[in-house]
């Protein structure tokens, strides 16, 4: 079972469990999401604007999903933002 982090949130979206978690940094809204049961999959980081909603949650699963990360394998942070368009690459 991988390590309880606190403060995380669950949730079951497309029969998959994940954990997320919101920051605020100087920079704006960070959401934080990674698969709830692999230890050290890859992260997906979404910049958020000032409100966030729990359907902006599922958007960047979803996001994440159609554009190759992999929650379930080790890899490098796959970092995105969210716009008026929906959610977008970040810029290296």
């Amino acid at each position: 079972m991988p390590p309880i982090h606190k403060n995380y949130k669950s949730i079951n979206h497309r029969d998959v469990q994940y954990r997320w978690i919101i920051r605020s940094p100087k920079s704006g809204n960070e959401l934080t999401i990674e698969a709830s049961a692999p230890v050290r999959g890859q992260i997906l980081v979404a910049q958020l604007p000032r409100v966030v909603s729990q359907n902006m949650v599922m958007d960047a699963i979803d996001f994440g999903n159609a554009n190759g990360w992999k929650p379930n394998e080790p890899g490098p942070t796959l970092r995105c933002k969210r716009t008026s368009k929906g959610f977008v690459f970040e810029d290296p």
